[in-house]
């Protein structure tokens, strides 16, 4: 994993983040867990873990209902979207989501870190089977695993360490 700030040195901007594998996400979310952050986001490290569990397990275990023009927008998605994803290149900060999605409040950030390891352990077991993407549609087992790599990295990115950790 690589780290550096984008932007002006007397602002807050959101950084970039390089994840080659899992275990790079959670060093992440621990870190900042321990040395606390600040958001350029809305959202806190509780809701970004607790939003990137949900997607991973919808994953797997299905997704709501996709809005009535979901057929009309995923080719137009896939074409825009999915190569750069899968190619690790970085997209607009803001982007809908579904409402299930969305996380809920969280008081303790540490709470929802166990429940993203829970997610990340389930779609890494080889035996993982995933559902279509409401965005993408059909994906391989490893399109799937780099979008949620890629999924991680793009929300951990609003969240700057307020210290440097020793322990990382």
């Amino acid at each position: 994993m690589s780290f550096h700030r984008n932007g002006a040195s007397d602002k807050l901007s959101r950084r970039e983040l390089r994840f080659e594998n899992y275990e790079d996400v959670l060093r992440e979310a621990r870190s900042l867990s321990r040395v606390g952050y600040h958001r350029v986001s809305k959202w806190s490290l509780g809701q970004i873990c607790d939003h990137l569990s949900r997607f991973m397990d919808a994953s797997l275990d299905g997704f709501p209902p996709a809005p009535f023009y979901a057929a009309i927008v995923r080719p137009i998605a896939r074409m825009m979207y999915l190569s750069k994803i899968l190619r690790n290149e970085h997209l607009p900060a803001k982007m809908p989501t579904l409402r299930e999605l969305t996380p809920g409040e969280w008081e303790e950030d540490q709470m929802a870190i166990p429940q993203l390891e829970a997610a990340i352990a389930r779609i890494t077991d080889p035996n993982a089977q995933f559902v279509p993407s409401p965005l993408f549609g059909n994906l391989t087992n490893e399109q799937w695993r780099k979008v949620h790599l890629w999924h991680c990295q793009h929300h951990l990115e609003f969240l700057i360490p307020a210290a440097k950790d020793a322990t990382a």
